[in-house]
């Protein structure tokens, strides 16, 4: 008997029946056991062939019917052959289509025929909240990225407003070359000072220029008319001191 049989199979009480010696059996007790036994194992077989699950069943058909070609007798097969089909070729006026049948696909979990596209749904809108979240995350850290360098530019014109002030009044300039190259003076003060003669432009000037745009020309200033550099808090001997010896005229630079 080889090892893939199974020891409670009807095999396995003949083979065992041809070995057992007639002195082990001689008595009467012993033989209607020996029967009995047989005939349980007989209708056990029985019955476990009987009783197979449905689950068993179909896969045993359906592993049957995949495993055997279609013949001339299948009722779809037979239209096939009378529009011109031959076994072998691909479906189609150019004969151009697919040769064997569409393969079963067989479903091993009990979900329905929905349940995919919902789960495949639900995972998609998961990744675009998961995008948008990220989106919003980065124009979050983009703006605060930016409101930084608005600051430290609003800064560093205030220090070179106030650093060309005190330059020029050393000088003796009485008035800034721009109305803005000085610190601004409170509305009290401006309108005392106001004459009629006064010039509007550079007013409108000012309000067009942004703080960035104010900072890069009071910056030039300060570095063509004095040699200082705000960053680097001196005051150069001469222009090749300036450029020699300072990294650059601007906050990046230092």
């Amino acid at each position: 008997m080889s090892d893939d049989e199974d020891y409670m199979s009807d095999k396995f009480l003949q083979g065992s029946e041809k070995h057992v010696s007639s002195s082990l059996i001689h008595r009467h007790s012993d033989r209607r056991e020996f029967a009995l036994m047989k005939k349980k194992s007989e209708i056990e077989s029985r019955l476990k062939e009987k009783n197979k699950s449905i689950r068993v069943v179909e896969a045993e058909k359906r592993e049957e019917g995949l495993s055997s070609a279609i013949t001339s007798t299948n009722k779809g097969f037979g239209m096939l052959m009378k529009m011109g089909y031959k076994p072998g070729q691909g479906i189609g006026k150019t004969q151009s289509g697919i040769v064997e049948p569409i393969p079963v696909e067989v479903r091993t979990n009990r979900h329905g025929l929905g349940k995919i596209l919902k789960k495949t749904e639900l995972y998609n809108r998961k990744s675009m909240n998961a995008k948008l979240d990220n989106m919003d995350t980065r124009d979050f850290r983009s703006r605060i990225a930016q409101e930084k360098t608005e600051q430290l530019q609003k800064f560093d014109l205030c220090k070179s407003q106030k650093v060309c002030q005190d330059l020029d009044t050393k000088t003796d300039v009485i008035k800034p070359q721009e109305s803005w190259f000085w610190p601004q003076v409170s509305k009290e003060e401006k309108e005392a000072n106001d004459t009629d003669d006064t010039d509007d432009s550079d007013d409108s000037d000012e309000e067009t220029l942004s703080n960035l745009e104010k900072l890069d020309i009071l910056t030039k200033y300060l570095r063509k008319t004095y040699f200082y550099c705000i960053w680097c808090g001196v005051k150069f001997n001469d222009e090749d001191d300036l450029r020699d010896n300072c990294p650059g005229n601007t906050r990046s630079d230092h």
